[in-house]
């Protein structure tokens, strides 16, 4: 049994698997971008976790941690 490609055929196929490495670049940047932010929003609230704490040494760390992160999440 022959398999006849045109050149046709191979150019369609070469199209398709750009467009699906285009769109897997896509979203590995998209995830990356999620993730900057995340650890962006986690420095913001360990910043302002640790001034409150500065202010008021009687303060729990981690408590101020977790409330200001989820602040920072709704944002």
């Amino acid at each position: 049994m022959h398999t006849n490609i045109t050149m046709g055929d191979y150019e369609i196929k070469k199209e398709t698997e750009f467009e699906d490495t285009k769109t897997d670049t896509e979203e590995a940047l998209e995830d990356a971008g999620e993730g900057l932010e995340d650890a962006g929003d986690k420095v913001k609230a360990g910043a302002k976790a640790f001034g409150k704490k500065v202010a008021d040494p009687d303060k729990d760390l981690e408590s101020e941690y977790q409330k200001e992160k989820i602040e920072e999440k709704m944002d």
